[in-house]
């Protein structure tokens, strides 16, 4: 949404989304453009304005644009906090860069989202050696980290084991201790396509939790790793926003080989922004942990929150 407001002249504008030209004509009067963009490495708006003459300056005449919102994938970003304008071709000012929303002068607004992809990496045999289960067909297939595994618990109070005893059905965790978002659904992308399940279930940690290529190294980072420093500045809507667009391609994909597969996340703030996505359709629903005991690390999931869990994955999967 651009918003304009003038005396005499509106003024000219541009607007590239990920270097596409999407905009290009005088702002007579307030836009909203709606752009399906196909995929992208990284995230970028500019919004050059120009008209802003020494005359329109000597009248003291008003000549605004303001980036009021951009919306990806259903979440407002941040336009006001990481907008940028760069004040160009004002032969009265100096160039300089400002953090904005309001387009006064002539220059380049631009906006960029930190680089994000869904997709990661494994090392297969040293996560079978760490898995609790074979990997193989059966039923239900669960995917996720510490909260799957059952860190601190027996292998019975885990949530697969405790759907595998609600259903009667073969269910088998996969989940990957210490894991984070894009070697879980490598994982789940090698099963697919070399295994069959009627139903796949991610359970996901915190989108933070990634992997990134350092020095040629795989590493895999923890939410607030120093690595990290950019997606917590820009914060869990931006980060969410982004991987959306891959993530929803990812899950119509494997919807397209006859295989159910749906998500899910233990954080409350990002499960309120992945419901906010095209992705809600996939989205199994949210259990609050604070009320449930937790194991006996104090950190991650007690069996009695695994039980209900269960009992609300069998009620959402109709299995009951």
């Amino acid at each position: 949404m651009l918003a304009t407001e003038y005396d005499s002249i509106p003024s000219h504008c541009t607007i590239h989304v990920c270097g596409e030209l999407i905009f290009d004509s005088v702002v007579s009067k307030n836009i909203e453009l709606i752009k399906k963009i196909d995929r992208f490495e990284q995230f970028t708006v500019k919004v050059v304005k120009s008209g802003k003459t020494m005359d329109l300056v000597n009248k003291h005449h008003k000549q605004e644009l303001v980036v009021q919102r951009i919306t990806l994938n259903g979440i407002d970003l941040k336009v006001r906090e990481f907008g940028r304008f760069k004040l160009k071709n004002n032969p009265y000012v100096a160039e300089e860069t400002l953090q904005t929303d309001h387009l006064s002068l002539n220059g380049e607004w631009h906006l960029e989202l930190p680089k994000r992809s869904v997709m990661g990496r494994i090392n297969l045999n040293k996560i079978r050696e760490e898995l609790r289960d074979d990997i193989g067909d059966c039923d239900i297939a669960c995917f996720g980290c510490s909260q799957t595994w059952g860190s601190f618990l027996d292998n019975t109070e885990t949530w697969p084991s405790h759907l595998e005893k609600i259903t009667g059905k073969s269910v088998k965790n996969f989940g990957i201790r210490g894991s984070n978002i894009n070697e879980i659904i490598a994982l789940a992308d090698h099963y697919v396509k070399n295994h069959k399940s009627e139903n796949i279930l991610l359970y996901l940690p915190h989108s933070f939790r990634r992997q990134l290529i350092v020095d040629g190294e795989l590493l895999n980072t923890d939410t607030q790793g120093i690595q990290n420093r950019e997606l917590v500045m820009n914060g869990e809507e931006h980060s969410i926003s982004v991987l959306s667009g891959d993530l929803r391609d990812w899950l119509e994909d494997v919807m397209s080989r006859h295989t159910n597969i749906y998500f899910g996340t233990y954080q409350t703030t990002e499960n309120e922004l992945y419901r906010k996505t095209p992705l809600k359709k996939y989205m199994f629903p949210f259990l609050e942990g604070d009320n449930y005991p937790k194991a006996s690390d104090n950190l991650h999931h007690g069996t009695e929150f695994n039980r209900d869990f269960a009992k609300m994955l069998v009620d959402f999967l109709d299995l009951g």
